[in-house]
């Protein structure tokens, strides 16, 4: 493995570390590699005593190929680049590029094996038409090109040297076309390149993979593309989507992938012209606010790339290609806002009417850097380092774009369900009418008892654990990334996709739920359903087997010194039978002339709960968590029921633990793991 990168960034100063890091994946320069349909495998070699291949360096080991659906993608992706060092050192931090033809003119055909899984099982061979009618967006974009300027046009460059606009690539706005076939056809007529959501089913696997692999969000994800309930539902605090741009063939570009001669410099020597070179498609200078993977499939960009000043941006900082003045105003004021709210990038820095919106100097430092992106590269990139890119031959290139939910929204919306729970004052709609009712000075009587109600959340109810479970701090339970830290040592990857049976196993059986949930996902997907059963009964989500959970490795719940129990005032425990025991009633009444008496026994032992946490912060009261948690226990039936009793009589069960009254059969004991993990239960200090 070979790194460029400038000094460590405690010796520099923010204004000189280049925004790259580029590391150099040499396992192509390696003769004892050999590729097949199965994917890149070191050659067989006599052995010899003493060989053991586990303690080659890490640069000396087959790179793997990306399996969308394998717990270990970001793995095969950032090799030979520990997963680890990269979260640590570089995540959120730089831009890395990891560069797998590192020679000049070098055009190796393993790359293209890496990305063989994605381009030939989920991405048609590559077919745009097909693409076009598959994506997961309602619309498919294309950009023209602007018209070329004339001589005395002033300069626009993807650079920040003066360079006159006539030698520069031009720039693209954006169309949106609706019909499928209508896109293909003026995408292939009409030279345009093309933008689109990928399948449903590749975005579902590489968002879900990257989320977990990132702890973006927890790691949790629900895809958009079905409806059935999952741990956090619609508000899970990971989000994500899989872009697709589609090159076109232009007069720069004629001769394809095979047919030009190409340097790491990212040149090429294809015998064109400079007013052919002119019609290179670029985009302009731009930021984005989510985290960035960039995939290379085929094709050669070139990327240009600086740091920028507003750190963690909102999603409106972001510009658009083409913008109208109310899209220029929604920037403005939230790229201003981003800027105020305190940036140690900024200090120094002179604001003005444009600062964190356009490019420019005054809201991006440091110098520009250029890397060419090959089939088989990888680049990531932060959100809001300024990048633009130019197409040096049409190909087609994949960027997993990941997002979630702020410690702001968080925060925000557990505010409003504890203030809608605790007066009802909160929930009185806004009304003034001068002279008669003033609306401020009820908002006043209101407030004054707000700075008590926040700070008895921090300090007696949990705070920061009520927030967020450890249920939503840790990646799903099934979909746990078990790497082993041995293997992971010395970069070694299994070249095929069975590894990612063990990636899944678990071996409780929430493990086996959560696992089933995902493929009920995966087929709700590529049929297009929303539902995979008819039954569209309340009890669908994921089960939660209490008697013997464990959690995931790891995990503890022990109580620390002087700790009290608490429950989160942001939960909600409800009997299934209230929500649907006239369902399950006329169930058994139909079927229970056939059923077996041990049948009929296990219906009456058999318990479920629904737990929602955080659910009040939006108008569709969707929960951060909602799970069913199911038990046939008399012990813990009695026990759970007995804490519905205490929340109807307005009572924290945590409190009543040690009491000893009669009644009280958690006098005593210590709660189901389960309610600990998924938010119902807390200890507090």
């Amino acid at each position: 493995m070979s790194v460029s990168s400038s000094p460590s960034a405690t010796a520099q100063t923010p204004t000189t570390k280049p925004p790259v890091v580029v590391i150099q994946d040499d396992s192509f320069q390696d003769d004892s590699f050999e590729t097949s349909d199965n994917g890149i495998h070191r050659k067989k070699r006599a052995k010899t005593k003493g060989n053991d291949s586990s303690s080659k360096p890490i640069n000396q080991q087959p790179p793997p190929i990306f399996h969308p659906e394998s717990n270990r993608l970001l793995d095969a992706m950032l090799h030979p680049l520990l997963k680890r060092d990269f979260l640590h050192d570089h995540f959120r931090k730089d831009a890395v590029h990891i560069q797998r033809h590192h020679q000049p003119d070098s055009c190796s055909s393993e790359s293209n094996v890496l990305v063989s899984d994605i381009c030939k099982n989920y991405l048609f061979d590559l077919d745009a038409r097909q693409i076009f009618a598959e994506t997961s967006s309602e619309n498919v974009f294309l950009w023209l090109r602007r018209p070329p300027p004339s001589e005395d046009s002033p300069t626009d460059t993807c650079s920040k040297n003066s360079v006159p606009q006539q030698q520069q690539p031009a720039t693209l706005n954006s169309v949106e076309i609706s019909d499928p076939e209508t896109a293909y056809a003026l995408h292939k007529s009409g030279s345009h390149p093309a933008y689109c959501r990928a399948p449903p089913i590749l975005e579902h696997h590489l968002v879900g993979s990257l989320l977990r692999a990132t702890g973006l969000g927890g790691g949790h994800y629900h895809p958009p593309h079905v409806e059935t309930v999952t741990l956090g539902g619609g508000t899970t605090l990971g989000r994500g989507e899989v872009e697709l741009f589609i090159g076109a063939s232009s007069a720069s570009s004629s001769q394809g992938y095979n047919g030009a001669k190409r340097s790491r410099s990212g040149n090429t020597n294809n015998g064109t012209t400079p007013a052919e070179k002119k019609k290179k498609h670029t985009t302009g200078w731009h930021t984005d606010f989510q985290e960035n993977f960039t995939i290379q499939l085929s094709g050669i960009k070139r990327w240009t790339l600086r740091r920028g000043r507003v750190r963690h941006p909102l999603r409106g900082t972001t510009p658009h290609y083409a913008r109208d003045s109310s899209v220029v105003e929604n920037q403005l004021k939230v790229a201003r806002l981003s800027c105020l709210a305190g940036n140690g990038t900024t200090s120094g820095v002179e604001f003005d009417s444009s600062y964190g919106f356009e490019y420019g100097e005054h809201n991006a430092y440091g110098p520009e850097q250029t890397v060419t992106l090959y089939p088989g590269d990888v680049l990531y990139f932060p959100s809001g380092m300024w990048h633009c890119v130019e197409t040096l031959e049409p190909g087609i290139s994949l960027n997993v774009s990941l997002m979630g939910t702020t410690y702001a929204t968080l925060v925000c919306e557990a505010l409003q369900h504890l203030l809608v729970g605790s007066n009802e004052g909160w929930r009185e709609i806004v009304t003034s009418r001068p002279g008669d009712e003033d609306g401020a000075e009820r908002l006043e009587g209101l407030l004054g008892g707000l700075s008590n109600l926040v700070d008895n959340f921090v300090t007696k109810q949990g705070g920061a654990q009520s927030l967020l479970p450890p249920a939503l701090c840790h990646p799903p339970l099934g979909n746990d990334d078990d790497d082993d830290e041995e293997e992971e040592e010395d970069g070694s990857f299994e070249n095929d996709a069975s590894g990612d049976e063990n990636d899944k196993a678990c071996d409780s059986k929430e493990g086996d739920d959560q696992s089933s949930s995902d493929g009920l996902m995966d087929e709700q997907i590529e049929d297009g359903s929303d539902n995979g059963d008819e039954d569209d009964t309340p009890s669908s989500g994921i089960i939660i087997p209490m008697d013997d959970f464990e959690g995931p490795p790891g995990w503890t719940c022990s109580r620390p010194s002087n700790a009290k129990l608490v429950r989160n005032p942001l939960a909600s425990l409800i009997a299934m039978s209230d929500i649907a025991g006239h369902h399950q009633q006329e169930h058994q009444n139909s079927s229970g002339a056939n059923a077996s008496n041990n049948g009929d026994e296990q219906k009456e032992t058999t318990k479920q709960y629904v737990l929602n946490v955080n659910f009040a912060g939006n108008e569709m009261m969707e929960s951060h968590i909602r799970v069913i948690l199911e038990t046939s226990n008399p012990k813990l039936v009695d026990l759970m029921d007995w804490y519905l009793k205490c929340e109807a009589r307005m009572q924290d069960p945590g409190g009543q633990v040690m009491n000893d009254q009669s009644d009280n059969p958690a006098a005593g004991t210590t709660p189901p793991l389960c309610l600990f993990y998924y938010g119902y239960f807390s200890w507090s200090n």
